[in-house]
């Protein structure tokens, strides 16, 4: 049973958190609103993008120049064959790629960097992986200009061949994320 010190020290500290309560609850509010679950953009935005420019050959060695890309949405992924990464999220942009097989405005590159065509033909048939969109070869590293610091790295380029958004790593493309983020970006 508690005894009658107790309960007063009890109803001390009760009445003490009344006061201090007013102080500290606009204090609370704004901590717990900071921390509420906000829908942050799976790809960085790059502000002020610059134009997206390439001109490369694909595996039929036919050259495929960004104009030709002029009016549509253009996921552009950088990777390499012997980059572990980058192989691992190839059914997910092959299935992105399906995802979006319906769209007018929405196309997708994958521009293998630093091998030459034998490599990159030996892979596809070796792995009996098949890439169901363009794959361009920049045998030289002549994309420079596109700052791509690490494998696999990603942009989206807008309707007007301007690079919009960007992220570095591995990712599942066709998670319920990327397929609405990219929705919410073409419609």
């Amino acid at each position: 049973m508690i005894q009658t010190g107790q309960m007063r020290m009890i109803w001390g500290i009760i009445n003490s958190m009344k006061t201090t309560s007013y102080f500290f609850l606009p204090i609370l509010f704004l901590l717990l609103a900071s921390c509420a679950d906000v829908k942050e953009s799976p790809m960085l935005k790059v502000d002020g993008g610059k134009y997206s420019n390439f001109n490369l050959p694909n595996l039929k060695g036919k050259y495929i120049s960004s104009n030709d890309f002029k009016g549509n949405y253009v996921l552009v992924n950088f990777w390499a064959t012997w980059c572990a990464p980058c192989v691992k999220e190839l059914p997910s942009l092959n299935s992105l790629n399906s995802e979006f097989s319906n769209s007018k405005n929405f196309k997708m590159v994958a521009i293998n960097i630093g091998q030459n065509k034998e490599v990159v033909e030996k892979f596809f048939a070796d792995k009996s992986t098949q890439i169901n969109f363009t794959v361009l070869l920049d045998e030289n590293m002549e994309l420079s200009e596109w700052s791509v610091q690490a494998i696999p790295t990603t942009f989206l380029i807008n309707d007007k061949g301007k690079i919009i958004y960007k992220v570095e790593g591995e990712k599942e493309w066709d998670s319920p994320e990327f397929v609405s983020f990219i929705s919410s970006i073409i419609n």
